[in-house]
């Protein structure tokens, strides 16, 4: 049941006219948070400075976690993450919760005071040849 305002105009209060869940993501986030959660993502959207990627959480293959590198392996590509305060990260990504990381860059590091900070994202394609069972190069 929807509830109007209390004066009878008819309109929507704000709390029930709210955006319905992936409304926002009509424009590119903010640098303000690094990453967001919800519950049984698909996957994940790696937004960097002027573009975007999407990699299924079905390709993941492997992760690694240092103190400032995680490095995620996809049947597809590589995904190396940079920064501090990792570890936080790699349990949510673990756990197959993470639907968005945006890499924050350099710049935002000195203003930043979060235990978490994603510097950079980089994508390296996984060479066709390297996948390829049976191909000896000898």
């Amino acid at each position: 049941m929807l509830r109007g305002r209390k004066d009878g105009s008819g309109q929507l209060d704000k709390a029930s006219s709210a955006r319905p869940a992936g409304a926002e993501l009509a424009g590119f986030p903010g640098v303000e948070q690094p990453y967001a959660t919800d519950d049984r993502p698909m996957g994940i959207l790696f937004y960097r400075a002027k573009e975007s990627f999407f990699l299924p959480y079905l390709l993941l293959q492997a992760m690694q976690c240092r103190s400032d590198q995680l490095t995620l392996t996809f049947a597809s590509d590589d995904v190396t993450i940079t920064g501090r305060g990792l570890h936080e990260l790699y349990v949510q990504l673990a756990a197959h919760r993470v639907w968005r990381v945006v890499e924050q860059g350099e710049r935002y590091a000195e203003v930043s005071e979060a235990a978490l900070f994603v510097a950079g994202i980089k994508r390296i394609p996984r060479s066709r040849e390297a996948r390829q069972p049976g191909t000896d190069s000898q």
